[in-house]
């Protein structure tokens, strides 16, 4: 199977595109909700605004942005699985995009990079909840003003 590059990227080139175009307004909404809550709570993540707790991929996006600005020990220490999720994501990139097939083993490599997730997570609320970054109590949680209004509340 002889693989013409040029056509190749050129037609992901065009895949790009109408993906960006399929998915602009589900992206607009995303940035918008991201904006909203971390000023309103500190944070973007659901599951800490809800409850206050840091979730599993509790990290992640400082990982990602630390790698992308090439602090790799800084990544490693916001939430290692990053070195997971970037291979993989890179190569759901050059398979959509470049090559132009199917994407192999995904189920298996997603299972892979949920139990380190959830691994690291137990470790991590274990040795280092709540005093060591990331993995810290937000107070500016709805659950936790849920309850300061009820004790209000009733009194």
């Amino acid at each position: 199977m002889k693989i013409n590059m040029k056509k190749n990227l050129k037609t992901g080139l065009l895949q790009l595109k109408q993906d960006i175009l399929d998915y602009y307004k589900v992206t607009l909404i995303i940035i918008a909700y991201i904006l909203i809550t971390n000023v309103l709570f500190g944070s973007a993540c659901a599951f800490v605004v809800v409850t206050g707790v840091p979730c599993p991929a509790c990290g992640l996006t400082r990982a990602g942005v630390s790698l992308l600005t090439f602090h790799f020990v800084e990544a490693w220490n916001y939430n290692c699985v990053i070195y997971l999720i970037v291979p993989f994501i890179l190569y759901m990139i050059i398979c959509r995009y470049i090559l132009q097939c199917k994407c192999r083993g995904m189920v298996w490599s997603l299972c892979v990079i949920t139990i380190c997730l959830f691994s690291l997570y137990i470790y991590r609320m274990i040795c280092f909840f709540p005093n060591v970054s990331p993995m810290v109590y937000n107070e500016r949680n709805l659950l936790y003003q849920f309850i300061q209004w009820l004790s209000n509340y009733s009194m």
